[in-house]
């Protein structure tokens, strides 16, 4: 047995203490730091959601209680026009900032005594405001006993009502002021635990190499190279597997079959991306091919279609108008598919460019409610339009088609007896178009996929919904063209509202960047 062999189990002794030793120490000090974070954590989350908005609800309820004492006592003495509308505000926001109060409290048993004087005292003093406010003669004549009792009671709870929540106040900041000190201690003895238990790692790492040394340091290290250099794109580079005792060779061979398999796998995924690129670009190059391919017989189509309403090919029949009408609708819908996928082909391409010109967007908003208005009489549906004036830089075709989609969408999505909403308001910077419907909505686990290609909701393919999934992915990407956005809030069974918002023209702005 050469000396080597004898040695090794020798090493792998002194390895598994050392390691025993280190394992210990290493989860200490990673179990130092996240306890510390999360103390750290749940002190600073009670001072957010508890101590601090106290402090500022408590500021509020006496504001709002002291601006009430004086609305009162403008009404009463001085009859102040709308002194009577600003108390019924004012006990609105005192009866919020209690709510608030009392949720923020909870059961803490240091925060309710306080809480409870402070709603009683509260309850009492606006009793005796709305009884005051009721009475045509205002406040009780100085000879009516009972009156004065009530006014000077009234007195002692507005006294009391403010002595409450100055409590209240005054615990939570005096809370405020303890968890920053208790912050600091955890940091502080966190600190130095961490320190200590890193200072003792430090020392039986040095005891440790004193006796391995020899032993593993050199193998390792010439290990460590390796991996160094395979980090910097040394690929091929293996490490030895004849040096060093029986441990490290068996984990240089399990590092070498690491490397191994890793180039395997990115050899075998890069070839995988390649050829999902490839098949990618042969996908949108079909659609593009087909989309305009089929644009000449189509147009063929409609055009012989419109002739025949016309009557170029001889007076029709009303069963004959049907028939051509339902040609004249499915080739309507052909054709906005073709467009969908051009407009999405482009998209794909980064071909997509807008016109920048400034136009009137009531003015666009307003045409497709004019033209979609037969659609949703068909449906049984009320088509209700709310627009203001609002001039912007972009697209009027582009736009058109994304204010289309959406209308349509919500007219195709309604029930029969429901409504569509469609709005048009301004702010400072922007232009919103809103489309409101009364629907069949969007289940919430869904949501977040509406806008991907080819998407259809659960609820769409349950009634049999026909569409393709792409409507809302090119509203998207003509939002995004224009410097705008798109968003929408949906309750399934309720209904669902998009928001398309679009830059407002003003004198010398620049056109927005796609």
């Amino acid at each position: 047995m050469s000396p080597r062999e004898k040695q090794a189990p020798e090493v792998s002794r002194i390895l598994r203490d050392k390691s025993r030793q280190m394992l210990i120490l290493v989860v200490v000090v990673a179990l130092l730091g996240p306890l510390m974070l999360l103390l750290q954590y749940q002190l600073s989350q009670r001072t957010s959601t508890v101590y601090t908005p106290v402090v500022d609800t408590t500021s509020r309820l006496v504001i709002a209680m002291r601006w009430a004492q004086s609305d009162l006592r403008m009404d009463r003495v001085y009859d102040v026009p709308g002194a009577e509308d600003r108390l019924r505000a004012l006990k609105a926001d005192s009866d919020e900032a209690l709510a608030e109060l009392d949720r923020l409290v909870g059961d803490d048993t240091e925060f309710t005594p306080a809480l409870a004087r402070l709603t009683a005292s509260s309850a009492s003093w606006w009793s005796y405001a709305d009884s005051i406010v009721g009475m045509a003669e205002g406040y009780p004549a100085a000879d009516d006993p009972t009156g004065r009792a009530r006014f000077v009671s009234a007195l002692a709870d507005f006294s009391e009502m403010i002595a409450s929540a100055d409590s209240l106040h005054t615990l939570a900041s005096d809370k405020r002021v303890e968890v920053r000190r208790l912050r600091t201690w955890v940091l502080v003895g966190g600190s130095a635990a961490a320190f200590a238990v890193t200072l003792a790692a430090a020392l039986a790492i040095v005891r440790g190499t004193r006796r391995t040394a020899e032993e593993i340091v050199d193998p390792i290290e010439e290990l460590a190279a390796v991996a160094r250099l395979d980090t910097v794109g040394g690929r091929g580079t293996r490490a030895r597997t004849d040096d060093g005792p029986a441990e490290v060779r068996a984990l240089a061979e399990a590092f070498n079959t690491l490397l191994d398999t890793r180039d395997d796998y990115e050899a075998g995924r890069e070839e995988q991306l390649s050829r999902l690129e490839e098949l990618d670009r042969q996908k949108d190059a079909f659609v593009s091919t087909v989309s305009h391919e089929l644009r000449t017989p189509l147009a063929s189509i409609v055009g012989y279609t419109e002739m025949l309403c016309d009557g170029d090919g001889g007076e029709l029949t009303s069963a004959q108008h049907r028939l051509v009408g339902v040609v004249q609708r499915n080739a309507d819908r052909l054709r906005g598919l073709i467009e969908d996928l051009l407009i999405l082909s482009r998209i794909e391409a980064q071909s997509f460019d807008i016109a920048h010109e400034r136009l009137s967007l009531g003015e666009v908003v307003g045409n497709v409610t004019e033209s979609l208005q037969p659609a949703a009489d068909r449906a049984g549906l009320a088509l209700v339009e709310q627009v203001e004036p609002a001039e912007v830089i972009g697209d009027a075709l582009q736009l058109e088609r994304a204010v289309t989609n959406l209308v349509s969408n919500a007219i195709k999505f309604t029930p029969e007896g429901g409504s569509v909403t469609v709005g048009l308001a301004v702010d400072e910077h922007v232009a919103t178009v809103t489309v409101a419907d009364t629907g069949i909505g969007i289940p919430e686990a869904e949501q977040e996929h509406l806008g991907t290609r080819f998407f259809r909701s659960s609820t769409a393919q349950q009634r049999s919904i026909p569409g393709t999934g792409l409507g809302v992915s090119i509203v998207q990407a003509i939002a995004d063209a224009h410097g705008g956005g798109l968003d929408f809030d949906s309750v399934e069974g309720e209904g669902t509202t998009f928001r398309l918002t679009v830059p407002l023209w003003s004198a010398g702005a620049a056109s927005p960047t796609p």
